[in-house]
Order: C-alpha cells, then sequence, then structure tokens
C-alpha cells in the first residue's frame, strides 16, 4: 500500500504534537502529501435562526479554524513536509461525516487522527469523533493516543 496523500484531521488541541511526528515520518517515507482539516462543527449554530450575533460567531470560529490549519502547517514545516507537501482546509460539518467526504474525494490513502482516550461517562456524554471516523472511513485509520 502506498500513501501519496495522507490526512489529518486536526482540532489544534495539545494532543497533536505526536499526530504530527507519525504524519511527518510517514510523509517523509513515502514523499506523500498532507492534508491539515479542520472541521468547524456548526450543527448547533443551523438549529437556530442565524442573526448578525451568530453570524459573527461563525466567522469567529471561522477565523480560529484557519489559525488552527495554519499552525499545524507550521508543525509539520518544522519536521520536514513544507511547502506543495501541505494542503489546509477549513471545512463546515460533522468532523466525522466531512472528514470521510474529504478523503473520499481527495484520493486519501491514510487518515490519521488524535484521541484523547475518554472512557465510561466521559465519552458517552462527548462521544468519540475518532471511533466515528474509524468506523466510516474507508481508508486505513491511524489513531494516535493523548499520553
Amino acid at each position: 500500500m502506498e500513501y501519496k496523500h495522507i490526512l489529518i484531521g486536526t482540532d489544534g488541541g495539545d494532543l497533536m504534537g505526536p499526530v504530527y511526528e507519525h504524519c511527518a515520518y510517514l510523509a517523509q517515507l513515502t514523499d506523500a502529501t498532507v492534508h491539515v482539516a479542520y472541521v468547524l462543527d456548526v450543527a448547533g449554530f443551523t438549529a437556530y435562526p442565524i442573526d448578525a450575533s451568530w453570524e459573527n460567531m461563525y466567522d469567529v470560529l471561522l477565523s480560529e479554524g484557519k489559525e488552527i490549519v495554519a499552525n499545524a502547517q507550521k508543525e509539520l514545516a518544522t519536521r520536514g513536509v513544507e511547502g506543495e507537501r501541505v494542503v489546509t482546509e477549513v471545512l463546515d460539518g460533522h468532523p466525522a461525516e466531512e472528514l470521510d467526504a474529504y478523503a473520499e474525494s481527495h484520493g486519501v490513502n491514510l487518515i490519521i487522527i488524535g484521541s484523547h482516550g475518554r472512557k465510561g461517562l466521559d465519552r458517552l456524554l462527548i462521544g468519540s469523533v475518532a471511533d466515528k471516523i474509524i468506523r466510516g472511513a474507508k481508508v486505513p485509520v491511524l489513531v494516535v493516543r493523548s499520553q
């Protein structure tokens, strides 16, 4: 199996460092292009009428998303993956569904995501994007657990 297009699903959190390490290592071994995607989970916003304050909130979240993928791009560059080999994208929707759709439409061969490793009530209440991606993805998924 060749990994020519690797997708990182990022939330910009502290656990992303090990994800970037694994991704950079694989990208350098295979000369892959790395796609970094952040998904604005705006499902909650669309349930309410949009007024000026919600529109402003969307703009703030979009700006934060762009900052998150820009930081990811810098992190990958410090690990030797830079220039045209890194593509960034901010998507809207449910994270697992959007990452799966992006992977399919961009010929992604591998998805790399981080996991908090939550258990019990936390996992039940918060849910697990990683679990949803693993179940729905049509390509292999590498999960890097936080320490």
